[in-house]
């Protein structure tokens, strides 16, 4: 039998699983890709148990806790690439620190070995990944947050914090405002994005999980810039409770002085 074209392959398993997802018979579905696309009923048999899975569609995901930080995480810095029908890579991009606690719980969520890279020609640090489902994740994610809304208050407040942290740590700064009326700089966790529908999830989460009333402000669009969205914490209450959860990875060297100062002075 001549040997199948690898896309084909991808087509015809994505189509079965289909089939079978939406509730035909095991045996109805193999006769009709069969039919379709001439793949051998052995074949089939063996993507139906899950004990044979084209190299393209290789990769699971485990729904621990960490996924929810992974999900946060991209949706701030993360992007989709796909090289061939066999590639289907998720990237991360960041500075040493957050690509490699990225890695660290997005490893515990997929069961192989994740290490961050360093691109010295850009000195910027990346994590890509090679995993299908991840992928697909990703990318119905970034197009329906309503099925992102779901996932979250399904899994519950955990789930929901290390999702905050993730974006924060994607999208989030520890901002210090210097003034002259001021001997102690005020601190404020600053969140951006251009995407104004996530930054009101993001601001509900903030909300529902540490009763924690957030504002929105509005950036101008400017040359080739898109119009962001700020999301920022001032009250300092709020910050002290933000920052007992969420355990950024934006906040390091002078800064960690400047936050206790300012969280210390009456």
């Amino acid at each position: 039998m001549a040997k199948i074209d690898r896309q084909i392959m991808m087509v015809a398993f994505d189509a079965f699983k289909s089939l079978c997802s939406n509730g035909l018979s095991r045996k109805e579905a193999i006769e009709e890709i069969n039919t379709k696309f001439g793949i051998p009923p052995n074949t089939l048999y063996d993507w139906y148990k899950n004990s044979h899975i084209p190299y393209g569609r290789k990769g699971t995901i485990s729904y621990r806790p960490e996924i929810y930080y992974v999900m946060g995480a991209l949706l701030g810095d993360g992007c989709l690439y796909k090289w061939k029908p066999t590639n289907n890579f998720v990237i991360l991009v960041g500075d040493e620190k957050f690509t490699t606690k990225y890695s660290t719980r997005l490893e515990k969520c997929i069961s192989r070995k994740v290490k961050p890279y360093i691109d010295r020609s850009k000195n910027i640090w990346f994590v890509r990944t090679n995993n299908f489902e991840l992928y697909e994740l990703f990318k119905k994610l970034r197009n329906n947050l309503g099925y992102l809304r779901n996932l979250i208050t399904k899994a519950g407040k955990k789930s929901a914090l290390l999702f905050i942290e993730g974006f924060f740590d994607a999208e989030g700064c520890i901002k210090v405002i210097k003034e002259k009326v001021r001997i102690t700089p005020k601190i404020c966790p600053d969140i951006t994005n251009t995407n104004l529908e996530l930054i009101n999830l993001v601001r509900q989460l903030i909300l529902e999980t540490m009763g924690i009333q957030s504002a929105i402000s509005v950036q101008k669009a400017y040359g080739n810039a898109k119009i962001a969205y700020h999301l920022r914490i001032y009250r300092k209450d709020d910050v002290r409770t933000f920052l007992k959860y969420v355990h950024t990875t934006k906040l390091k060297g002078e800064k960690i002085r400047l936050v206790r100062n300012w969280l210390n002075k009456f």
